[in-house]
């Protein structure tokens, strides 16, 4: 089974480089059979494409990431040792290192998820940020929005999971905890090691 498996692995291969996908190393690189990936995307050693993923053009899928059953638009980079399961993630977008972004994530065009950062069942929108060590569960999020390191959203009260819907153009500091059901509206800004248990309002 083995030996059958890499002859058809090698097979997947040698498709996409000749539809013009740049493989590093074939012997290294994984790709299912119903796997899609635009040309003059590039496939670093060690990464695995599974299930029904669609990778667009001109993208960077570095090592030792995982994408499943998963959308990825154009010149998207995603970076080392990632994991992304049953999300979309839009043109422009760069996700990694050392990201997981759990199912039904939607990472808008040009958005930033960074290292050690998780995303569940949210979206993130157009050009928005969360670079470090960050957890955002069952949330919506504006554009342009910055999430500090350490926030995370508290979306489990012990029973019930709980929306967070942050506005356009906020600032999140550093170590902030979000105690969903909550609101925060544009243009807000939140200090670092803030508890937020009431909805913020606009410019607040």
């Amino acid at each position: 089974l083995a030996i059958a498996d890499e002859v058809l692995r090698q097979e997947k291969m040698k498709t996409l480089m000749l539809s013009g996908v740049t493989v590093i190393d074939p012997r290294t690189t994984y790709a299912d059979k119903g796997v899609e990936v635009g040309k003059d995307t590039v496939l670093l050693p060690n990464c695995f494409l599974q299930g029904r993923t669609r990778v667009g053009e001109r993208c960077i899928i570095e090592s030792n990431t995982v994408i499943s059953d998963s959308i990825v638009g154009n010149e998207v980079t995603v970076r080392s040792s990632s994991v992304i399961e049953e999300s979309k993630i839009e043109d422009k977008a760069v996700i990694g290192p050392f990201s997981h972004l759990r199912a039904q994530s939607q990472i808008r065009t040009k958005a930033k998820i960074g290292n050690f950062v998780e995303i569940k069942k949210s979206v993130i929108g157009k050009g928005t940020k969360a670079n470090h060590l960050t957890y955002i569960g069952d949330s919506t999020l504006g554009e342009d929005v910055n999430i500090g390191a350490g926030t995370i959203t508290c979306n489990y009260d012990g029973l019930k999971k709980h929306q967070t819907i942050i506005g356009d153009r906020v600032f999140v500091g550093s170590n902030v905890e979000l105690v969903a059901p909550v609101k925060i509206g544009n243009d807000a800004s939140i200090g670092a090691g803030a508890t937020i248990t009431k909805d913020v309002p606009d410019g607040a």
